[in-house]
């Protein structure tokens, strides 16, 4: 879609111009937001689109979902308005469906509708930064995200928003803008100072597009105010405008769980990789999780369920055998428990680590030299407030140089007592100087459908599983709580409802999670048949296995729904494609992968690809051809099924020579999957 920006459209809201960095060419593009969006950018330069929030007609419980949830919303732009259009969300000649927008709030999420109607600080679909600090004034701020994710290649630039509130109270709003994720590259910062009742136009000082997601946090301090973010504004740059940005590669493996490294694609898809369960899909372990299996000094070691816990080994992860009870570690309610090899950790004392549900459902953690034997921190006291009784889970986040906590949480009960489950995130970098040093990351639950999605699906647990980058959470996800409708206990019968299911989800950091195959349905691994074991329960483990060349997922499995009894649980085993989570399909019709341009750190280039039919093509970072590593000179690969390809050229093309360089890759696949590549570090 190409869109034609007539100012004249759109009275008393200029635009902002800006420069690219080596074109020199000025661009003219506005988009003001006022709640989470989806805008799209295509290949050539756009006009200007601003959006409003205006008569959208938005009900108030679908408003939390954004303007997804509008029938028909890439098309609902007619007439003339008080802003260029009556009936419209969109000022300009079109909607442009290219870069994702995502709210999230640390302590509270809310738009202003949810709170009042008739607020008079902007149309009723913004969001509240509606802090409460204790004491008044003097508390600890409250945090807020704006997440912008392009696709296609395309570029953000964050340039201000107005902050619109009552009464004359004094607050302060800081920001950030960070590059990737909330612990990357520091773009903008700023302050509002103190201040009372609206400010317009607030200067966010960002001058240069990022081609890649931003990030803008809020962080909001000082007397309780209602105050709403109205009229964020930002720009969007195409593609074409990207000539001197790259992606930092350097030897990490690059997953293709997101768009993080890819520029454009043509003809291919992105789909959840498929387990293989072993030992004929029956148990390994006659035991139940919470818990967790790694793979340490040549054996697989399992930490299971039970007051006190259990641990077993094994050298092929099948056949266990129980070693001891666990010594020193107060699970008081013997149900929740992880454990974690610290990689972070220089005392060999405090090498392993365990988070577990204390007595009172908050959560604490212990020690061990061994994994068997246990002390606790923090005396033995909780570590958090309230917590629950399922995943407590603990991991080393070496970019962002924190430890991560993650629980349950609870949200307010509906009239009817639906207990309604979320889950918290937090941060400590030193556990050992201040175990109870939590900070509160975001508090959130499944309401992307609204507030009664709560009767559809809930999270029930989550671990985060760190791998290149790449944070994978491990869910449990509560379908349907609660409904026993498909009638009486049934171990033979496969439910449907009140069934917990394994998900994942991806992030880069830690945080803003890829929910895509949760609301496509898509398991990471799907539940039983009728009859068997594992047909209405699944459990993740806490930690995923990566071992001989594969990864390694266990699970508790049970064969009745959460509200029926379940005589017995036990641990099954599947296996997965080493980097074989998501992948990027071509079917019959030639495909191509395009990457952001990188700096080539190594000699050698390794591909994950599996398929009838595969070229890589080497190329200059302004996408033209290096004439000896084109198309025409890249090797055709047939049928292949290689973890570590090496692509070669003909004439004796040599990566070697290009070192150093700024490039790109572009992979042409024909029936053919493409999982990974790395620039590998060299040996010695």
């Amino acid at each position: 879609m190409v869109l034609t920006y007539n100012p004249a459209l759109v009275p008393g809201k200029p635009t902002r111009e800006w420069r690219t960095p080596l074109g020199g060419k000025t661009m003219r593009r506005k988009n003001i937001l006022l709640m989470v969006l989806l805008v799209t950018l295509p290949a050539s330069r756009l006009a200007a689109t601003v959006l409003l929030f205006e008569n959208v007609r938005l009900p108030i419980d679908k408003e939390m979902a954004g303007l997804q949830s509008v029938p028909g919303y890439g098309d609902h732009v007619t007439g003339t308005g008080t802003g260029g259009f009556t009936d419209s969300f969109s000022m300009g000649n079109g909607w442009t469906p290219n870069i994702a927008l995502d709210f999230s709030a640390g302590n509270d999420r809310k738009t202003v509708n949810t709170w009042r109607a008739g607020w008079d600080g902007g149309d009723g679909a913004n969001y509240l930064l509606d802090g409460d600090p204790r004491p008044r004034g003097s508390g600890p701020p409250w945090y807020y995200w704006y997440t912008f994710t392009p696709r296609g290649g395309a570029g953000v630039v964050i340039n201000s928003l107005d902050l619109d509130g009552t009464g004359e109270n004094t607050n302060r709003v800081d920001w950030k803008i960070y590059a990737t994720s909330k612990i990357g590259k520091v773009l903008a910062a700023g302050s509002t100072g103190k201040f009372a009742g609206d400010r317009k136009g607030v200067d966010l000082g960002m001058r240069r597009p990022y081609f890649g997601v931003v990030v803008l946090e809020l962080i909001r301090s000082g007397a309780r105010t209602t105050l709403a973010v109205d009229n964020l504004n930002f720009d969007e740059a195409p593609p074409t405008e990207n000539k001197g940005g790259e992606v930092r590669v350097g030897h990490r493996k690059q997953l293709l769980v997101d768009d993080y490294v890819i520029a454009a694609t043509t003809n291919v898809t992105r789909d959840l990789g498929r387990v293989t369960r072993l030992n004929g899909g029956k148990p390994v372990f006659n035991a139940g999780f919470y818990g967790t299996v790694l793979y340490d000094e040549g054996k697989f070691k399992l930490w299971y369920r039970g007051n006190p816990y259990g641990y077993a080994e094994s050298t092929d992860g099948i056949r266990f055998r129980k070693v001891s009870r666990l010594v020193g570690l107060d699970t008081a309610r013997g149900d929740s428990a992880t454990f974690y090899i610290d990689p972070h950790e220089t005392d060999p004392a405090h090498r392993y680590k365990a988070c577990y549900a204390h007595a009172s459902i908050r959560a604490a953690l212990s020690y061990s030299a061994d994994g068997i034997h246990w002390k606790p921190y923090n005396n033995g006291n909780p570590v958090t407030g309230r917590a629950a009784d399922t995943t407590n889970h603990i991991t080393w986040d070496e970019d962002a140089q924190v430890y991560r906590l993650f629980t349950r949480t609870d949200y307010p009960r509906p009239p009817d007592g639906l207990e309604v489950r979320g889950t918290r995130s937090m941060t400590n970098p030193d556990i050992k100087a201040n175990p109870t040093a939590w900070k509160l990351v975001r508090e959130w639950m499944f309401d992307r459908e609204g507030p009664e999605e709560c009767r559809r699906r809930q999270i029930y647990g989550l671990s985060d599983w760190i791998y290149h980058g790449v944070h994978f959470a491990q869910m449990m996800v509560f379908e349907w709580p609660g409904d026993l409708s498909e009638g009486p206990t049934d171990y033979h019968k496969r439910h449907e409802r009140d069934v917990l299911e394994y998900y994942i989800a991806t992030s880069r950091d830690g945080d803003s999670w890829d929910l895509t195959w949760v609301y496509s349905g898509k398991k990471m691994i799907p539940r039983g048949p009728a009859g068997s074991w594992d047909k209405d329960l699944l459990e993740p483990a806490s930690e995923i296995i990566t071992h001989a060349d594969k990864h390694w997922l266990y699970y508790a499995g049970a064969n009745e729904r959460h509200g029926a009894p379940r005589p017995s649980i036990a641990i099954g085993v599947a296996t997965l494609r080493l980097d074989g989570f998501v992948f990027l399909e071509a079917k019959d019709t030639p495909g191509t992968v395009l990457t952001r341009p990188f700096r080539l750190e190594g000699d050698r280039l390794q591909v994950n690809v599996e398929g009838e039919e595969v070229r890589v093509e080497v190329l200059k970072s302004d996408g033209e051809p290096l004439p000896a590593f084109g198309e025409k000179q890249a090797t055709r690969y047939r049928r292949i099924d290689e973890l570590r390809l090496e692509p070669e050229w003909k004439n004796g093309g040599r990566l070697s020579t290009l070192k150093g360089r700024v490039i790109r890759l572009k992979f042409h696949l024909r029936n053919a999957k493409l999982y990974s590549f790395q620039v590998p570090k060299e040996a010695g």
